[in-house]
């Protein structure tokens, strides 16, 4: 996995890598698909959904060919960007543990 640079004013407690997969969220109502964008022990972020609302729980399954298998997580939606970068970041709450020993 490739690090992803964060800019400086924006230290990770977390750093993020580079990985193209798929991931699965699903919040009480829906089940939505979007490209993985980047991924760490702290979150995650996809690309093009922009549906769900800052604040939200939601239940997350990340799918990818850099990963052995795939992980479960639940988290928190954190941002939701609208303008060039178009997508949302999802800060976990909780990783399974064998998802978790892949970050």
């Amino acid at each position: 996995m490739n690090p992803v640079s964060s800019k400086p004013n924006q230290a990770r407690r977390h750093p993020r890598h580079q990985v193209s997969g798929k991931v699965f969220i699903h919040n009480e109502e829906h089940i939505f698909i979007a490209p993985l964008n980047n991924i760490g022990r702290g979150g995650l972020f996809v690309d093009k959904l922009v549906s769900l609302e800052i604040g939200q729980k939601v239940k997350v399954v990340i799918k990818s060919a850099s990963l052995l298998v795939p992980i479960q997580a639940t988290g928190t939606i954190i941002r939701v960007e609208t303008g060039d970068r178009m997508g949302t970041a999802v800060e976990f709450d909780w990783v399974d543990p064998t998802g978790l020993a892949q970050l």
